[in-house]
């Protein structure tokens, strides 16, 4: 084509993880024209559902690409994925038109607002491109759900893989491997490494975890994201009591678990340091304070906090059921992977972390060279080609 590209990527509301990429986009990717079409922005209330408290980003979420929210928020919308009813949008399919693509990029189906919007384009007749993360565990045997997804899947065009796991849905559901492109799921990696970078320094990194009441010489598990039962934080605080030597706690957010979490960790005589949210630009601190990231979920579509802690040098330790894990976490190299909810097995991995560091080892450099093969730049190059392919 002589011109660039016109894609119009459909989001139901800003999120911090995907501005930045879009910036990427509208920056480096010649080929495209990017418009990104929210359905609506939420309200610090509603964004912090889950979290059991109020709170906006602080960082920008609109600037450096062009986009358009199609209406103002309301009380009664619900932005959770498990909520298909929560988020409506008639009248999405007309705003999409006027955008005149010649591609739409959607995540899924998750919200009826999208599915609107994917009936839209099918009936105008506009190429769809899929880029979501669901994966097959546990779900195998569940053929309702199996006709119902390749049912939908079969209204897109191009499809972008996140991760072996995205990889693998696609494939059992009969997606021809010629339509797949590989998008891997990103965060801002130069964020993290630049916000983490002073505290390369052991003066002061020992410094900044005095400020934070953490001793040098403490091993400290940080877990990240909302205290509730998909996430099991209580089995991270069990796993800590069975280690040996100062091992500790580290609790970046909140949630339902919150009071539960803080009563056991006394029970159990752990050091739990519940810090409460904390905002995006507060993250590559945390992360560079700690030993290690752990997320011991029950089940994680992918994990994208995994991508920041080794953005910023940090390994992870995390459950089987977390989706990113066959991607990122390499046993003895960048992390730890651990079966769902055995205690004995997570205290083992991370005593093992432990154990590497008081030996004098670390695994920053392998963390951060892993996130070469998880960045922006990566993910572009594949969007770029499903682009062009569905346009030719």
């Amino acid at each position: 084509m002589s011109r660039r590209i016109r894609l119009t990527v459909l989001m139901t509301h800003p999120i911090q993880y995907y501005s930045p990429w879009f910036r990427f986009i509208a920056r480096e990717a010649d080929e495209i024209q990017l418009n990104v079409l929210y359905v609506t922005e939420p309200s610090a209330e509603q964004q912090g559902v889950g979290f059991e408290e109020p709170f906006d980003w602080d960082v920008p979420l609109k600037q450096g690409y062009e986009s358009l929210v199609f209406r103002p928020s309301r009380k009664s919308d619900r932005f959770a994925s498990d909520s298909f009813l929560g988020l409506d949008a008639p009248g999405i399919g007309e705003a999409i038109a006027e955008l005149e693509p010649d591609a739409v990029l959607v995540s899924g189906w998750h919200s009826l607002a999208l599915m609107r919007a994917i009936l839209a384009c099918r009936r105008r007749g506009i190429p769809l491109l899929y880029r979501g993360d669901t994966h097959l565990r546990g779900r195998k045997r569940d053929v309702l759900w199996r006709h119902r997804s390749r049912w939908l899947l079969s209204f897109f065009d191009r499809f972008l893989s996140v991760g072996q796991r995205a990889r693998e849905y696609l494939d059992w559901l009969g997606v021809p491997s010629a339509r797949i492109f590989r998008s891997p799921h990103a965060v801002d990696n130069e964020f993290f490494e630049r916000g983490s970078a002073p505290l390369l320094d052991p003066r002061n990194r020992a410094e900044a975890r005095r400020e934070w009441g953490i001793a040098s010489e403490d091993f400290v598990a940080l877990f990240v994201g909302k205290l509730d039962s998909n996430k099991r934080p209580i089995d991270l605080l069990r796993a800590v009591r069975l280690m040996n030597g100062r091992a500790r706690i580290l609790v970046a957010g909140t949630g339902p678990l919150r009071e539960e979490c803080g009563e056991l960790a006394s029970r159990l005589h752990v050091t739990a340091d519940f810090r409460g949210f904390l905002n995006q630009s507060a993250l590559p601190r945390a992360y560079a304070l700690s030993d290690c990231l752990v997320l011991p979920s029950e089940s994680e579509s992918w994990g994208l906090v995994v991508n920041e802690a080794m953005a910023a040098g940090t390994p992870a330790v995390v459950s089987e059921g977390v989706g990113c894990a066959p991607d990122l976490v390499e046993p003895g190299a960048t992390g730890e992977i651990f079966p769902v909810g055995d205690i004995e097995a997570m205290a083992a991995r991370l005593q093992k972390i432990s154990k590497e560091i008081e030996d004098g080892g670390r695994r920053s450099n392998r963390c951060r060279e892993r996130m070469t093969d998880y960045s922006f730049r990566a993910a572009t190059e594949g969007l770029v080609s499903a682009c062009r392919s569905v346009i030719r």
